[in-house]
């Protein structure tokens, strides 16, 4: 079976899902029926966990992916649009706006978003939400939230508790009691908290009793269970009884069950450790997950060693206060349900260790956006790739108090995130350098260097007349101030500026000068080996192959002693584009490869499509005609969130052009039409499976990307069928029939069921 796209966590990424048989199928019927599904209801109800449920089971319902946005970590409402963007793995690179890019993308798809604790973004949510269901017909949207978001077509699905037996049937048998979802998930948690726990006879009133004192609500259930290994569950049970009395006002004037899981929360923290409290509020101050140093920096002082933090956050995992993120790195990660965050964060603004906490928060970030950026030039160079894009979400948090507490720290930090914001990020990047240069009002060299990060993220993001602007005044001021290395970088991006406007002669005195300081004595780093890369495209634009082989080799050979591979990614697209220009495809398809996939490894959606188009061309000229247009199809959406092809540079727009008519002419206008929309069909990293030669990403010579029922569907369409003839012979409902019809034209990129025909013909043991 063909693998569907989305983002969905493993099965063992989370708790196993419990009960709610009744709720999953009522959800899905309702998203059956409505294009926007909100689950409603308080903190640890078990929404999200019934939202991916549902999301998993109706994937195949939507052939280009079910996507989980989670949103519990924004605290900023701008920033939901780049969540939505980040979760479905556009690279948003371009100066149009966000929402644009979205609907770009999903136009035309048929999936699913799952946007996961919209409550404190609500309008936000609601406005975006609107906006995609307006320009996307098939895209439909599963909400979770505590307010409805009040966004037209929204349908409301109030979340239950889990169903609890009622007084008086405490004594059936374990085997019915465990007919009802709460005691078969206390059961569950607390035979893993316990192993060889069971329902007997002797515990079974205390359990089912327990349950219903907590009104069914999960997390309070799994707060509970894993008490076990320390307590009995009448010990339990009577612990609980007195703390819910002795807080009558805890939460006054809220429903029911707000108070029973803001009571059962509280209760799991009285029976902490004071160390173990003090953690739990610090970590609070985290968004999204983190590491085991960065809970050591932000929660260990003058009262509260290292040693013991890691003893603390130990014993919490063992509570279920806090959940260790399954493999997701070789160290481990952790992180926080979102309502048990919020009292450790009420806990610890009560306590007046706020502002402590983050700050040090903001300190250990902003130490390893530093250390980031002088190590990115070496063989941690792919490391910090993925640890920034990991820590995204804390980095933000961190900046944000930089600039409320300490702007010039939050400028040296935006600055110091450079790498980050051109491998992808470049729109954020770009309003958090804003706001440094702003910050920075006096000519010194930390603004000199803020001057031409912000130039060169525009000029990723096409924004060539102010990418202009902000390095000419940087070259003004580092000329003052005798800046070499600012002058020199700002010499850089003003070359390239000028090669990609055609004004060669200008673009190589500044790029030969911007070299010259390295070729002198500085030290070599990506930066600069970006501009020697550069100087190689433009000595080949000049018409001087042999010379810019030798710089791109000079680029690669620098790279290689460093340990450094991005700008060698560059080196070699220059490289590839000499074997197109020689006509030499053999050799030209392994650099481009290799560059390719470098690219990938460092999430570099900017250079992908850039070394996928010069691909595309070495095929179209080597004979391969249908991947190549394939591939021109699937550029075309990676080029989408970057802007015009090939930076807009006229002589390869022309070459783009060229190519396209080659292989129209060679494969005929519907051979080429189809070849071009199976390619837009692809999701990005399938894409770039294709450009790499990867079999799973050619279908049509290998593995049917349908389902065993799509292919039998997919020949009863051959054999010439109508969908009502098609469900009479499987015995389905004529909908079953039509969405199977409707999936199968999503999957092969096609508009009629003459197509469908066509390729069950051609595919060996197909239809006669």
């Amino acid at each position: 079976m063909a693998r569907v796209p989305g983002n969905l966590p493993g099965s063992e990424s989370v708790t196993s899902f419990v009960g709610r048989r009744a709720a999953v199928a009522e959800v899905r019927a309702l998203l059956g029926a409505a294009r926007l599904v909100t689950l409603l209801g308080p903190g640890g109800m078990g929404k999200t966990r019934l939202a991916v449920h549902v999301a998993e089971s109706a994937q195949r319902t939507f052939p280009d992916g079910v996507w989980l946005v989670e949103l519990a970590d924004l605290r900023d409402p701008d920033m939901v649009g780049h969540a939505v963007v980040d979760a479905l793995g556009v690279v948003d690179q371009s100066m149009t706006s966000t929402e644009d890019v979205l609907t770009d993308h999903l136009r035309g798809k048929k999936l699913l978003l799952v946007l996961d604790n919209c409550e404190h973004v609500l309008d936000a949510c609601a406005r975006l939400a609107a906006t995609i269901l307006r320009a996307a017909p098939h895209v439909r949207i599963l909400a979770t939230s505590r307010e409805a978001l009040h966004a037209p077509g929204e349908h409301v699905w109030a979340v239950p508790p889990l169903s609890v037996p009622e007084q008086g049937l405490a004594d059936l048998p374990a085997r019915k009691l465990l007919e009802f979802e709460a005691v078969e998930l206390f059961a569950q948690r607390a035979a893993a908290a316990v192993p060889g726990f069971e329902l007997t006879p002797e515990n079974r009133e205390g359990v089912a009793r327990l349950c219903a004192r907590l009104d069914g609500m999960p997390l309070a259930i799994e707060l509970a269970a894993v008490r076990l290994q320390a307590l009995g569950v009448t010990e339990i049970l009577d612990l609980l009884e007195n703390h819910f009395q002795a807080l009558p006002t805890v939460v006054r004037g809220a429903p029911e069950r707000h108070q029973t899981l803001r009571a059962a929360v509280d209760w799991s923290y009285t029976l902490c450790t004071l160390s173990e409290q003090a953690v739990w509020a610090r970590i609070s101050v985290f968004s999204g997950g983190f590491d085991l140093d960065a809970a050591v920096a932000v929660c260990a002082d003058a009262d509260l060693a290292g040693p013991a933090v890691i003893d603390a956050l130990t014993a919490l995992v063992g509570k279920s206060v806090v959940i260790r993120e399954p493999h997701s790195t070789p160290a481990a990660r952790y992180r926080m349900l979102e309502t048990i965050r919020q009292f450790g964060l009420e806990a610890l603004h009560d306590s007046g260790a706020e502002h402590a906490a983050r700050t040090r928060h903001r300190d250990h970030y902003a130490r390893q956006a530093g250390q980031a950026w002088r190590e990115w030039s070496g063989p941690a160079q792919l490391t910090w790739s993925a640890k920034l894009r990991r820590d995204q979400n804390n980095l933000r948090a961190a900046l944000q108090h930089a600039f409320d507490h300490d702007p010039p720290a939050g400028a040296r930090m935006a600055t110091d995130l450079g790498y980050l914001w051109v491998c992808g990020a470049s729109r954020e990047g770009r309003r958090w350098l804003d706001r440094a240069v702003e910050v920075l009002t006096e000519e010194t060299p930390e603004r000199s260097r803020a001057l031409w990060v912000s130039g060169w993220v525009r000029q990723i993001q096409g924004d060539s007349g102010a990418s202009a602007a902000a390095l000419n005044e940087c070259l003004r001021s580092a000329r003052q101030l005798g800046d070499d290395e600012a002058v020199s970088r700002a010499e850089q991006f003003l070359g390239i500026h000028l090669l990609l406007d055609n004004r060669l002669a200008q673009a190589e005195t500044l790029l030969t000068s911007a070299m010259s300081h390295y070729r002198h004595g500085a030290s070599w780093d990506s930066v600069s080996l970006i501009g020697l890369a550069a100087l190689g495209w433009l000595q080949l634009v000049c018409g001087r192959a042999a010379e810019a082989e030798r710089t791109c080799q000079e680029c690669r050979r620098i790279s290689a002693e460093l340990g450094e591979r991005w700008a060698a990614s560059w080196a070699l697209w220059v490289l590839g584009l000499i074997g197109w220009s020689r006509r030499e495809p053999q050799p030209t398809f392994e650099v481009l490869r290799e560059c390719i996939g470098i690219k990938r490894e460092l999430g570099d959606w900017f250079g992908i499509p850039c070394a996928v188009e010069v691909l595309v061309w070495v095929m179209a000229e080597d004979g391969e005609h249908e991947r190549a247009a394939r591939l021109l199809g699937a550029n075309r959406q990676l080029w989408l969130p970057v802007g015009q092809p090939m930076f807009g540079f006229a002589p390869y727009l022309e070459a783009h052009e060229k190519c396209a008519s080659q292989l129209r002419a060679a494969l005929g206008d519907a051979r080429f039409e189809q070849s071009h929309a199976r390619g837009q069909h692809l999701a990005a990293d399938e894409a770039v499976s294709c450009a790499l030669g990867t079999p799973e990403a050619r279908p049509e010579r290998g593995k049917s990307p349908l389902t065993r029922r799509e292919g039998q569907v997919a020949d009863l369409v051959a054999e010439g069928l109508t969908n009502r003839e098609i469900a009479a012979t499987l015995v389905v409902s004529q909908r079953t029939a039509e969405s199977h019809v409707e999936n199968i034209l999503n999957k092969l990129g096609y508009h009629s069921r003459a197509q469908i025909a066509a390729w069950v013909r051609e595919r060996p043991g197909g239809s006669p």
